[in-house]
């Protein structure tokens, strides 16, 4: 199915409204609850049969002593940069849920009956033994998916439903995984507004994709506009604040507070600092660019830098 054709018509609106910051969620939070998943730490509940979607298993229910760890996805759609009609005619849900010892599979749609618009992507949840991680990997997506990744309990992957390159406008599914209370987001991520915001990077974690990776001086430190960040083995990227679409730089993550994600190419990566990334408070875009050159090959590990 091509998209590219039907993003004009699903994201016009007028003029006037198209340098707005806003959003809004398409009904309610969606949770599916995973089967015969063991995760640590807390004691295990598998349970058998379907649970409807929302509902918690009858087993867990009827468990007495401590609380059970209910391994659980939650789908949370978003049309950003929208006016909060836009919900009447989007519908979003499970097809089918497959569970299995070990794993389950949730297979997703979204549809906008006013637009003609359709789409699909299956998501199958594995626990990793003896952590709070899960593993995530996406099959039959008619959307842009990411590799496989790894999960921390809680943590979300964004998947661009629909986007329209020219206004920014974009229909998102949030996805979480975990095992205790996750919190809805509160509202869409937002552009700084200062001109020469610097992203400040202070003692950075790196994952990519879920994995961490070593960094070559873990009490580094730097503040700039744009931020270099070389990993070996994936390449060199530029982080800004701001769009910069002359220089060839595109949405791709956001930031809040001390932790800031981007995902290019289909990879994601994640980054953990040791004080905040932004002076603000909010949740702010990030745009990035691949650079048409290799990172080093140091195995020392990832490095960060201004880019001048």
């Amino acid at each position: 199915m091509k998209l590219t054709g039907v993003f004009s018509a699903i994201f016009a609106i007028s003029a006037l409204a198209q340098s707005a910051q806003y959003g809004t969620r398409i009904g309610q939070v969606q949770t599916v609850y995973l089967r015969d998943i063991p995760v640590t730490p807390g004691p295990t509940v598998p349970f058998a049969g379907p649970a409807r979607i929302g509902d918690l298993p009858e087993a867990v229910r009827e468990t007495s002593g401590a609380p059970a760890v209910t391994p659980k996805a939650e789908f949370e759609t978003w049309a950003e940069q929208r006016f909060k009609d836009y919900a009447e005619s989007v519908v979003t849900g499970s097809t089918d849920i497959e569970r299995a010892p070990g794993k389950a599979t949730i297979h997703r749609f979204v549809r906008d009956n006013f637009r003609n618009l359709y789409l699909t992507y299956t998501m199958t949840f594995e626990p990793i033994a003896r952590t709070d991680t899960f593993r995530v990997t996406f099959a039959d997506s008619a959307v842009p998916s990411p590799v496989p990744q790894i999960l921390r309990d809680g943590e979300t992957i964004a998947l661009t439903l629909a986007a329209d390159a020219r206004t920014g406008r974009r229909l998102v599914d949030y996805v979480r995984v975990g095992t205790g209370v996750m919190h809805s987001r509160s509202g869409v991520s937002r552009d700084v507004y200062a001109e020469d915001a610097e992203l400040t990077i202070a003692k950075p974690r790196l994952r990519t994709n879920g994995v961490e990776q070593r960094a070559a001086n873990p009490t580094a430190t730097v503040s700039a506009p744009v931020v270099r960040v070389d990993i070996p083995g994936e390449g060199r990227y530029d982080l800004s604040f701001r769009p910069r679409p002359d220089q060839g730089f595109e949405r791709a993550g956001e930031v809040a507070e001390n932790s800031l994600w981007f995902s290019l190419g289909g990879n994601i990566f994640r980054i953990d600092c040791a004080d905040r990334i932004a002076t603000g408070s909010g949740t702010y875009n990030i745009y990035a660019r691949k650079e048409p050159v290799e990172a080093p090959a140091d195995s020392a590990g990832f490095t960060f830098g201004a880019q001048r």
